[in-house]
């Protein structure tokens, strides 16, 4: 399982634009907007690669400046673990 923290820096006027497009990436959830553009975001996705993955497309929205990495967990899940 690999969580990540970021902020999203997003031009003002795009952040209901921006923050639609970042719910439709897989695992992305968006906690905060604050009035400057400024997004709070995590990213909960199976391994690295998806991560990235989901990275990349939040740093390739239309409407968002920057991303900032705030958090980041990796844990691998054990049968034993995801059985609780």
């Amino acid at each position: 399982m690999n969580i990540t923290g970021i902020v999203v820096y997003a031009k003002p006027d795009r952040c209901g634009a921006v923050r639609e497009a970042l719910l439709a990436i897989g695992g992305v959830e968006v906690h905060a907007i604050s009035p400057e553009g400024r997004m709070v975001v995590t990213v909960e996705r199976a391994n690295d690669g998806a991560a990235t993955d989901a990275l990349d497309a939040i740093a390739r929205t239309e409407g968002v400046l920057s991303t900032a990495l705030v958090y980041h967990h990796d844990e691998t899940l054990t049968e034993e673990s995801t059985s609780r």
